[in-house]
């Protein structure tokens, strides 16, 4: 077979494949930044404040906290400690959502929750069906430093020609049963759908762990 021919051949496959109902994961399109991952993994403790909401739609941010500290913890880079909202009220902790931190930030936070750093954020934007849409700022900080090792900020429009292909990847490999009789199209109707969607994308921008091995008898799986 000459080369042209296994380039066609190839094409032919690959077409075939994104037109498959479980196809691989489109390019990752998520804008972010990633620290290299010795950076990420320096520090041991990390504190969660719930996100911030700077929408018109109070509550919305809630369950997109929520999800995201399962994916988070799931990807076991560092012990990911959860902050209630009454606890961090009843701190006085400073609500910096997308705003710069301070020096003074950095040493509250740090002497208010001994960790070694902090993941906080914003939904920047949501918009319900029919044109659902989900805007988020997240970025991890080291409170030793006050340097990034982690940020996303991002928009996401369940309209989207590129979205939908992902949301149906999405739901084809992790979601499974129980999302009849929509399918993946749940996820351009359902906020907490939409919401799982949107945490698993921006934790596959981390350098997540492998899953780890399960013994059995007579070795491992």
């Amino acid at each position: 077979m000459t080369r042209a021919s296994n380039i066609h051949v190839l094409a032919a496959a690959l077409v075939a494949v994104l037109l498959s109902g479980c196809a691989p994961e489109a390019m990752n399109r998520v804008g972010h930044y990633t620290a290299p991952r010795q950076d990420i993994v320096s520090v041991q403790r990390v504190a969660f404040l719930p996100l911030a909401n700077e929408t018109d739609h109070p509550g919305t941010e809630t369950g997109l906290t929520e999800e995201l500290f399962q994916t988070v913890q799931a990807c076991r880079l560092f012990h990911l400690l959860p902050v209630p909202p009454n606890v961090a009220s009843a701190a006085e902790l400073p609500n910096v959502g997308t705003a710069p931190m301070t020096l003074a930030d950095l040493a509250r936070l740090r002497g208010a929750l001994g960790a070694d750093g902090v993941l906080t954020g914003a939904l920047t934007r949501w918009q319900p069906y029919p044109r659902m849409q989900m805007g988020l700022y997240l970025r991890l900080v080291d409170l030793r430093t006050g340097r990034v090792l982690w940020a996303v900020d991002h928009v996401w429009d369940a309209t989207d020609e590129h979205t939908q292909r992902r949301l149906r990847q999405f739901f084809c490999r992790q979601a499974g049963e129980g999302t009849e009789p929509f399918g993946w199209e749940l996820g351009t109707v359902s906020l907490r759908a939409f919401q799982k969607f949107v945490a698993h994308e921006v934790t596959q921008t981390l350098p997540c762990r492998p899953p780890a091995k399960t013994e059995v008898a007579g070795g491992e799986l």
